[in-house]
């Protein structure tokens, strides 16, 4: 019997190692307290390309400052103690070396605030001392020492694409509130023209008209720009999908960044799918006329399904929309290894070909 070894062909998995690995481009320094702060801009909308020193910004996208006192009062008594911190993430952004910070938003922010005494320290346990104390209210040998401690970062240098930066920011996005793949792509995909046109494509007075989720977490945190990036993405190409739906969206979006899309025709076929949906489909994308959300399996099959029978038949009436309630359609559209290849190529072409007719 083979072992697993021997049923791989390693000579391929050392092929992708070595392909991918060449993409992540970065160093790690280092900086003192104070002088880390000299270069830390809240608003980067106050940065002066013609200063002397590059700034570190936090990007529109990050979520605000949102660790609370304790918190805050916890990181600082951990520096003081010299326990380990994981380094700060940022990326170069311009010519003059601007860095944008992906990761440490929380850390760097919560310096900024004792340094310029707006955390009064509380809650702490060890050096319990501290409690009730400003930074200034420490002895001046001791300011400078802290000033002093130094503080690692990661600098991702220029050159890495956006579907790069994609994977990083989801990486090492360590909070106790990882970014969804919307939120990251936000930030990632800043300037790309093709994410740009879902983000406009999202205010669609249709589009809004069938997702009508209550969720509060659909509403905030991106639930809009992941399932339209899902359908632009499996529309096109969905038989090239294999494991992870956030890297297969990456890449088709950072490709249809770099080459070029025609808005127009994206437009129609957007318009086309949900006009049809609004007018054929019973409760639209709704399970029933009572339901709070749409799962995103749901959204994909018929979505992306509608596109490619319209895509097949442009003038299609469908006969018959039983096949909605069906324990087929059901069977496909279960979480159950709901991204698994198969079941993403056959829930999609289950709809498109019960649409056209080609299924009783």
């Amino acid at each position: 019997m083979k072992t697993n070894a021997e049923k791989i062909n390693l000579e391929e998995v050392e092929k992708q190692i070595r392909t991918f690995e060449k993409e992540y481009d970065y160093n790690l320094r280092e900086l003192e307290v104070s002088d880390l702060l000299k270069k830390f801009i809240k608003d980067k909308q106050y940065i002066n390309s013609e200063a002397t020193t590059a700034s570190i910004y936090i990007p529109d996208f990050q979520r605000k400052h949102v660790w609370e006192n304790p918190k805050q009062s916890k990181y600082i008594e951990s520096l003081f103690l010299g326990v380990p911190m994981p380094p700060l993430f940022v990326v170069l952004k311009d010519e003059f070396a601007n860095m944008e910070l992906i990761d440490g938003v929380q850390r760097l922010s919560t310096l900024y605030n004792f340094v310029n005494d707006k955390l009064v320290l509380q809650d702490l346990e060890l050096l319990d001392t501290l409690n009730g104390l400003k930074f200034s209210d420490l002895h001046h040998t001791r300011q400078r020492k802290f000033n002093a401690l130094g503080i690692r970062y990661y600098v991702i240098l220029e050159g890495a694409d956006e579907g790069v930066y994609a994977e990083i920011f989801s990486r090492i996005n360590t909070g106790s509130l990882n970014l969804t793949p919307a939120e990251v792509r936000k930030g990632a995909f800043a300037k790309n023209k093709f994410y740009l046109f879902i983000l406009k494509t999202i205010e669609s007075p249709l589009f809004n008209t069938l997702f009508t989720s209550k969720k509060e977490e659909d509403k905030l945190r991106g639930s809009k720009e992941e399932l339209l990036s899902r359908f632009f993405a499996y529309s096109e190409d969905y038989l090239s999908f294999e494991h992870s739906v956030r890297h297969f969206i990456d890449l088709y979006i950072s490709r249809k960044g770099k080459n070029g899309f025609n808005e127009t025709e994206k437009l129609e076929e957007f318009n086309r799918t949900f006009e049809f949906i609004k007018k054929h489909l019973p409760n639209g994308l709704k399970k029933s006329a009572t339901s709070n959300t749409i799962p995103k399996v749901r959204f994909e099959a018929l979505t992306v399904g509608t596109n490619l029978a319209l895509k097949e038949k442009p003038n299609l009436v469908p006969n018959y929309s039983d096949w909605i309630d069906s324990k087929e359609f059901k069977r496909w559209t279960t979480s159950d290894a709901a991204n698994n290849k198969n079941k993403v190529v056959g829930r999609i072409e289950f709809v498109r070909d019960s649409l056209l007719g080609k299924i009783s």
